[in-house]
């Protein structure tokens, strides 16, 4: 009469170790962030070319960009997905934040 093996529990092996994570969003919302920023650019460049239409929407494409980048930091500080970035991200878009800025630089010019 053949012998059975006692069933073993599986060995858990350096190899099985849980995957990191990696820091996509962190990233995401900086280069958002980055890109606010080199879009607002360009509308102040247009605007002072005479070209008020399309800066203007390319003023608002950088505010709805600085929205969703601090909206994304916050997600990335919050799910530790690129911590840093993210909060590089969350200042870029608040201080570079044209109508941020715009009201900031309109009260240091009022002092």
């Amino acid at each position: 009469m053949p012998v059975e093996a006692a069933p073993v529990a599986p060995v858990a092996t350096p190899d099985a170790a849980p995957r990191r994570r990696g820091p996509w969003v962190g990233v995401l919302a900086l280069t958002l962030a980055v890109v606010m920023v080199l879009v607002w650019a360009l509308a102040l460049s247009l605007a002072s070319a005479a070209a008020p239409e399309p800066a203007t929407w390319l003023a608002i494409a950088a505010d709805v960009l600085s929205v969703v980048a601090v909206a994304l930091g916050i997600v990335a500080v919050i799910v530790a997905r690129g911590r840093a970035a993210g909060v590089v991200a969350i200042v870029v878009g608040i201080l570079l934040n044209p109508v941020v800025l715009l009201h900031g630089l309109t009260w240091i010019g009022a002092l």
